[in-house]
């Protein structure tokens, strides 16, 4: 007997091949956890140089297409497209866009260093030999206030006896050694920096390489993707890339910008209200602000606690202005400048912040919100198509009060609710006021049609009688001539 070949089989057979390999796989990564973290963690030390390459130009990207497309607008209409410039023209405009760019990038970073490090360092050291003096100060302080009011120290002062040897101790033992090692270890940091700065050196001419070549590389993943997938699956694979990108780029950028605008903010406020260590406090509350959500809790909670020790009154001034920042950053500021980068509820922002904050800790804070809008736009797409593809509606507001779907009709039936059913007799009876009204309009412009045409109709004959009188009238002076 001759063996007939059907595809089903192979496809079959594929299906179990793939399924064979992703449980062989998974249960090596199982059984060789450490190797394959060693192995991972030798080879990123190994990219490094690339991979800072590529992060460089990401970040830069937008600051150079700004001037490519804003700037030297200005002087060339025809600059913002490249397409229709000459090789020479093009290799100009962003050769000067991408030296501008950096220009504004290294001293931006030069003034940073130059201005806020030492006062930050300046800061840490002060803090590291006056803390004693603080806490001593803060205990003379809250001993006033409990004698002023005497049943504040009935709820407070019980716990803060309790637990003053462990705060004591933490102090003692924890933060002001943490702080002065901090100062001390300056030198130290900067040595790290000097010896990563074979690293920092080499991402920053590979970045150079990559914006330069963007299209070209561009164009090759594309080819790749094209050669691979069919013309269908690649389109989708181009759609979704570019969306990722725009809202990484979106966020990670607007976010920056947005954490620069509240650092110096704050830096103003509390310069302008006189809080102690205003260069700090901007600095914390600017960096901690690129998480989301959390960010603001993060920064404001260590700063209102030195201030607290510092100085009570004014950690109440610090927690009102960061208070009043806030809204300003997440009402106006954020939304101007990030805009609708994410496209996701408050809810999935926190679910993104919990869940990737787990895994990969501040960096998965700051990914995780730009990372969940990927998969849930992909997740959203992908019902969408398979909905489309039902006959059946996309729209979420029709799913909200739905009890069933009718087979034949695809016609979708809700819950009788309660208020739903309120909501329709309400509908209802709108509905039967406005026929009503439309009822007794058309009723009235109908009877002072009728009154026009009953007017018209008695002018009419009260015209016919006229003349026929003025006719008879004609008659007989007629025949009396």
């Amino acid at each position: 007997m001759k063996f007939k070949w059907d595809k089903k089989y192979l496809y079959w057979g594929v299906t179990a091949l793939v399924v064979l390999a992703i449980v062989v796989l998974f249960n090596f990564l199982l059984n060789n956890n450490l190797a394959i973290r060693t192995a991972i963690s030798k080879l990123v030390r190994i990219l490094l140089p690339i991979i800072l390459g590529f992060v460089f130009a990401f970040l830069v990207n937008p600051l150079m297409k700004w001037f490519e497309v804003s700037v030297f607008s200005l002087f060339d209409k025809k600059a913002p497209d490249r397409v229709l410039l000459p090789k020479w023209k093009k290799n100009l405009y962003r050769i000067l866009a991408m030296v501008l760019s950096y220009i504004v990038i290294i001293v931006l970073i030069a003034c940073f260093v130059i201005a806020v490090i030492p006062q930050i360092s300046e800061s840490i050291v002060n803090i590291s030999v006056l803390f004693p003096k603080y806490k001593e100060n803060f205990t003379v302080w809250f001993d006033g206030l409990t004698r002023k009011y005497p049943e504040l120290y009935k709820y407070l002062g019980n716990y803060i006896k309790e637990n003053e040897e462990i705060i004591d101790n933490w102090t003692d033992t924890t933060l002001v050694p943490w702080l002065t090692s901090m100062a001390s270890k300056s030198s130290v940091y900067l040595l790290t920096f000097f010896k990563a700065l074979k690293d920092i050196v080499i991402g920053f001419i590979v970045s150079i390489y990559v914006l330069s070549k963007k299209e070209l590389f561009k164009g090759q993943a594309k080819k790749i993707v094209y050669s691979i997938f069919n013309v269908k699956n690649g389109n989708i694979i181009i759609k979704n890339t570019r969306m990722a990108s725009d809202k990484f780029s979106g966020f990670i950028i607007g976010k920056i910008v947005d954490s620069l605008i509240i650092g110096f903010l704050c830096f103003l406020g509390c310069s302008i209200i006189k809080i102690e260590y205003p260069v700090l406090i901007g600095l914390i509350i600017g960096v901690t602000n690129i998480i989301p959500f959390f960010g603001p809790i993060i920064g404001a909670i260590p700063c209102l606690l030195l201030l607290l020790i510092i100085n009570p009154i004014h950690a109440l001034y610090f927690l009102i202005f960061v208070i009043i920042l806030q809204q300003l950053d997440g009402n106006f500021i954020g939304p101007k400048i990030l805009g609708s980068s994410t496209g996701i509820s408050s809810f999935w922002v926190i679910f993104a912040i919990t869940v990737f904050g787990g895994f990969w800790g501040i960096p998965g804070m700051i990914i995780g919100v730009p990372l969940m809008a990927v998969i849930y736009t992909l997740i959203q797409s992908a019902l969408d198509i398979t909905l489309r593809n039902k006959e059946l509606s996309k729209d979420t507001d029709d799913y909200v009060y739905l009890d069933h779907i009718d087979n034949e009709n695809k016609e979708f039936i809700d819950r009788e609710l309660p208020s739903v059913l309120m909501a329709k007799k309400k509908a209802e009876k709108k509905k039967l006021a406005k026929n009503k009204k439309k009822e007794k309009e058309l009723k009235r412009q109908e009877k002072l049609q009728n009154k026009e045409k009953a007017s018209e109709n008695d002018k009419n004959v009260v015209d016919k009688e006229n003349i026929a009188e003025n006719d008879e009238k004609a008659n007989t002076d007629e025949e009396k001539s």
